[in-house]
């Protein structure tokens, strides 16, 4: 059983935003610590954001290296300009054919860009360090003050639920329709099974839902703030080879113990505030199950992503009486030559 492409492309944006979200908080917690977040060409680097999935391992566009696309591009842009060189010459604006150009480079680009970036999440040292610092004896008591142990109680009975009757969340629903054939009983036993692994669970669920959840105003900056400065602490302090002097080493203490001086007073001032309340009240509707899902394991990737078809009468528009009879004939060359080129290709 399939479902509608425009449910699939709903599920793939949301959680590319989720994926964003986890990287944003990735480079901020980074930079706080005062950690290089990106080489020479702007890319991140593993430090930050790394492959953590373990599901359709080979399944990141490693085997076609960026100079054979190139080529793959060069090819296809001249075929182009072969197939349509009659219209090229017609056409009184070259910034025509150059925007042809510069936009399939970038679609290109864009396409394998985000194709490379499928099932990497936040490094397995920054995670390390969210995962230390709420399990520290002055960070964890005072969560617990804000409810978070009902928070883990409400948690743990919404996932339970989630599994015996998955057709209480749309969004479940569908992945799991997505997945498997429920006419099929072994396919059907399968995505059961595998559905278990596309959640986070435990203490896991716990930090991601902290750190992607904005029910709590500052929540997310305050603690990635002490993150990046337990980070710093440990890079600094306790990193294996690395030898730092005692003034440095004492400046990074105190920085993290200010930090957490500071983090106490503010959610001191929260009190008597219930976050498990509040989580109720934001996580009402489908989507909380976007808090603490593992957008690594998922089995929906961009490839699944549909293009909409072009519609050349539509792009026309109404325009077309208006315009003057040689800019409504530059457009419709225009028109032709994208719908010709990209169409006759794709």
């Amino acid at each position: 059983m399939t479902i509608p492409t425009l449910l699939v492309n709903e599920l793939l944006l949301r959680l590319n935003n989720v994926n964003r979200l986890d990287m944003m908080t990735s480079i901020e917690i980074a930079g706080i610590a005062n950690c290089v977040t990106r080489d020479a060409s702007g890319n991140l680097l593993p430090l930050v954001w790394s492959r953590q999935s373990i599901y359709n391992e080979y399944d990141n566009a490693t085997l076609l290296t960026r100079e054979a696309l190139q080529k793959h591009l060069q090819t296809f842009l001249e075929a182009g300009v072969k197939d349509n060189v009659e219209i090229l010459q017609t056409v009184d604006n070259p910034g025509v054919f150059v925007d042809w150009v510069v936009r399939i480079a970038e679609h290109w680009e864009q396409r394998y860009a985000l194709k490379r970036n499928e099932k990497y999440d936040i490094s397995q040292t920054v995670f390390s360090a969210m995962l230390e610092l709420v399990n520290t004896k002055q960070i964890w008591p005072l969560l617990l003050q804000l409810g978070l142990e009902q928070v883990q109680q409400r948690l743990r009975q919404k996932v339970k639920q989630l599994l015996i009757a998955p057709e209480s969340n749309r969004y479940y629903k569908q992945l799991r329709q997505y997945v498997a054939d429920h006419s099929n009983t072994q396919e059907s036993q399968t995505a059961e099974l595998e559905s278990r692994f596309w959640l986070h669970a435990g203490t896991h669920a716990i930090i991601r839902l902290l750190f992607r959840s904005d029910c709590v105003p500052e929540l997310c900056e305050r603690l990635c703030i002490l993150t990046g400065k337990l980070l710093q602490k440990k890079e600094v302090c306790n990193k294996a080879g690395v030898y730092s002097s005692q003034r440095q080493r004492n400046d990074v203490v105190e920085e993290y113990c200010r930090a957490s001086e500071n983090f106490k007073q503010w959610l001191y001032c929260l009190l008597p505030l219930s976050l498990a309340k509040l989580l109720d009240d934001t996580a009402a509707d489908h989507e909380w199950i976007f808090l603490i899902v593992d957008h690594t394991a998922l089995p929906v990737t961009l490839s699944h992503m549909k293009t909409p078809p072009l519609n050349p009468e539509a792009a026309a528009g109404s325009d077309s009486v208006t315009m003057l009879p040689r800019k409504r004939r530059e457009k419709e060359i225009s028109q032709e030559w994208m719908n010709g080129s990209v169409g006759s290709f794709l």
